[in-house]
């Protein structure tokens, strides 16, 4: 006879979502970091998960439409965040995770873009229970990110220097640049997608500062007073458009 013992069925994963939710516990596998001043903390994964595994349950207290509006009366715009929207058994409850404890759910990001998973109610003892879900398979050291849906989240339209990507130029095409920052006397640069650098020069005159391209040509930068942003003009007609309010911002 062999001495191995036989492995433990592992769960399916709506069982384990309801077991966890039902110990109001979070299952092993996840870390919360500081990931910057912009998103403030984040989940991370610390093993594998695969597609269709349950993750972390949003855990928090179940309210009315009524106890809903009297606590946005008194929330101030962070705390406002973690109230979750969702309708069950043909009503519209919240699912209100501001109060700080230690569940990692509250603490998930948005990301409406590129998501790797996905809130679905679970019910237990007849009461709902939102639970992330993986859509992908998802690698450890990986943030966990879902949609938070339709509405207008300030932190989608703004760009900040914060986060972890730099500002951009899209040029006509759709390719971008990506602005190089420098800590010498040397003006900051533009690398373009076919590895040729753009530098700025300088100019005392009044006439606009220019960039010269990697193949010698120059291009122009055309200032406006409406509200549109700032645009490059290269030789051959075509704009590129800034990203940001203001070119100076992609050269300080």
């Amino acid at each position: 006879m062999s001495g191995k013992r036989p492995k433990r069925a592992k769960k399916k994963p709506k069982d384990e979502a309801v077991y966890y939710a039902s110990i109001c516990k979070d299952k092993g596998g996840f870390v919360a970091k500081y990931i910057n001043s912009f998103k403030g903390r984040g989940v991370f994964t610390s093993s594998h998960f695969n597609k269709g595994d349950f993750l972390i349950e949003y855990r928090g207290e179940v309210i009315n439409k009524e106890e809903n509006e009297r606590r946005l009366k008194l929330y101030d715009n962070e705390l406002e965040v973690f109230l979750f929207e969702f309708r069950f058994d043909g009503k519209q409850l919240w699912v209100d995770a501001a109060k700080e404890d230690d569940s990692l759910g509250r603490l998930v990001n948005d990301d409406h873009l590129n998501p790797n998973s996905k809130m679905k109610i679970i019910t237990v003892d007849e009461k709902p229970h939102l639970c992330l879900f993986a859509i992908k398979n998802i690698s450890p050291g990986e943030e966990i990110r879902y949609n938070y849906g339709d509405s207008e989240w300030p932190w989608r339209n703004q760009v900040t220097s914060d986060t972890a990507e730099p500002a951009s130029l899209v040029c006509d095409d759709g390719s971008k640049t990506q602005t190089v920052t420098s800590d010498t006397a040397e003006p900051a640069s533009l690398v373009c997608d076919d590895g040729s650098k753009t530098q700025t020069v300088t100019s005392d005159t009044a006439e606009p500062a220019s960039l010269i391209c990697g193949d010698g040509s120059k291009t122009q930068t055309v200032t406006s007073d409406t509200a549109e942003p700032a645009s490059l003009v290269c030789d051959d007609g075509s704009k590129t458009q800034t990203l940001v309010s203001h070119i100076e911002n992609l050269m300080s």
